[in-house]
């Protein structure tokens, strides 16, 4: 479960934060071996998919990749005690739902704790998206930006289209 949540969250990292792009890769996040070491992550791989399709066109330097793989890695290392928190609460709470007695009110505070830290994850990856887009030079921010607003107005468009 706790592979599953960090995944999902790394995920959740590097989809909002390519969400300033318009078309991307699947992103392949680091696993598990078999013998429960980890894989080496290919962080360059990851930064070019962050910009993707727009990558090439950023031209970004050595020191930047560097920068954005910092950010990436410390937002993991802070994430990974508030997912294990998060799975632990998940897991009270599926035991709560199968009791012979249902604690409506236990139930209601577990609900809060694991809220407050999802509200945490988010702030995260918000957080980590912000310290990456300052890196980028202003030329870059415009790249970027017109990427993002012309993403958002298409996914607008789209869901009017399919209010009809």
């Amino acid at each position: 479960m706790r592979s599953v949540t960090s995944f999902l969250f790394l995920m959740m990292i590097l989809v909002s934060i390519s969400s300033l792009t318009v078309a991307q890769d699947p992103v392949v996040m680091p696993s598990e071996h078999e013998n429960g070491m980890p894989e080496t992550t290919d962080y360059t791989a990851m930064v070019k998919q962050l910009f993707a399709p727009i990558t090439a066109s950023l031209n970004l330097s050595k020191e930047q990749e560097f920068q954005i793989i910092a950010i990436i890695s410390t937002t993991q290392a802070t994430a990974e005690p508030l997912i294990q928190k998060f799975d632990g609460i998940q897991g009270e709470l599926v035991a709560a739902s199968f009791a012979d007695h249902f604690d409506e009110e236990r139930v209601r505070v577990l609900s809060k704790e694991q809220a407050a830290t999802l509200s945490q994850l988010i702030a995260l990856r918000v957080f980590a998206k912000a310290r990456i887009f300052r890196i980028l030079t202003p030329n870059q921010r415009v790249m970027v930006s017109q990427q993002f607003r012309f993403k958002r107005q298409t996914e607008e468009n789209q869901r009017a289209i399919s209010i009809y």
